[in-house]
């Protein structure tokens, strides 16, 4: 495991994470660094993830890790640190081929018909731009309790 610690973003952050987001892909859209958690070593942001709201729901987006310290549990302490300050169920969206890897955090797939309507238009969105690449977009819920 590398040795890094995660801590809130600050506005001196703002360029490093959507530079990050941009090289991974990511969704740009309700970006704001004031809702980040990012992975820090040596005084470089190596990993970052945010928790979206949206009314009457939160998503767990926005997560990228350098690609340097990928397989080093970043990702996954990003993931734990974001869900520790949460009290209430939470979405993802990912490619299907990750959902194993945050299965492994409680998150479990659900259908788009079990989103709360603030998300389905992103999700609608979503599954377009992922088939447009050959990619099939999966929605995923984690209640409270991580049940």
């Amino acid at each position: 495991m590398s040795d890094f610690h995660i801590r809130p973003a600050r506005a001196a952050d703002a360029a490093t994470i959507r530079s990050m987001i941009r090289a991974e892909r990511l969704d740009p859209l309700n970006v704001h660094w004031e809702n980040f958690l990012v992975a820090e070593t040596g005084g470089r942001i190596i990993g970052i993830g945010q928790i979206k709201p949206y009314p009457g729901a939160r998503e767990l987006g926005s997560l990228a890790v350098a690609a340097d310290q990928r397989q080093t549990g970043v990702g996954g302490a990003i993931i734990n640190a974001l869900i520790a300050r949460e009290n209430g169920p939470l979405y993802l969206f990912c490619l299907a081929f990750r959902e194993p890897y945050y299965g492994k955090f409680g998150f479990r797939s659900v259908t788009a018909e079990d989103l709360p309507r603030a998300l389905k238009s992103k999700y609608v969105l979503g599954r377009f731009v992922t088939r447009l690449f050959r990619q099939r977009l999966s929605v995923m819920y984690r209640a409270a309790d991580g049940a």
